[in-house]
């Protein structure tokens, strides 16, 4: 016969395993989910300073964001990371990604970021010289916290905004 304590132990661990399925078959139901953002960013004002003694280019960019991300809210969405970075080619490096910018969206209201003008949070620094007279790419880049299942990174490739760093 077994003691109180191995049947609580059994119950308990039957338990476990039944919400660890719920939990698995319901983050499954978000699968066929299908967001469609609509996303545009662009660059208002550009300051290119040369710091001679760390040897490397700064930016500092003035973006304006409108980008409508209530759609990939569904039932399962906690939250949602949004960063903007700045991706370009240099000789050294094949793809060079910089955040510049990024915020926490909590709620499906919080979603829809409008911004007229706004400042990177973090500096666009190059290794070097890299930023003059090169091609940078904008692109607003998304995690998703769910409530179960797995954490997942999307993309806005549909909306890059590109723009040209000036020699001087």
């Amino acid at each position: 016969m077994h003691s109180f304590w191995q049947r609580l132990n059994a119950l308990f661990f039957y338990t476990l395993s039944v919400l660890g399925f719920l939990s698995f078959m319901a983050a499954g139901t978000t699968y066929w989910h299908r967001a469609n953002p609509k996303i545009e960013l662009q660059l208002e004002k550009l300051l290119l300073r040369k710091v001679y003694g760390a040897g490397h280019d700064q930016a500092i960019l003035n973006l304006r964001i409108n980008a409508d991300l209530r759609s990939v809210f569904n039932w399962n969405v906690k939250q949602l990371f949004v960063y903007i970075t700045a991706e370009y080619e240099t000789e050294a490096n094949v793809l060079n990604q910089v955040v510049v910018w990024d915020t926490i969206v909590n709620d499906q209201s919080q979603a829809w970021i409008r911004s007229q003008s706004v400042v990177n949070k973090y500096s666009l620094t190059d290794q070097g010289y890299g930023l003059r007279d090169n091609n940078v790419s904008l692109v607003l880049n998304w995690n998703t916290v769910p409530s179960t299942g797995l954490l997942t990174l999307h993309h806005g490739y549909s909306s890059v905004h590109t723009f040209h760093v000036p020699d001087a």
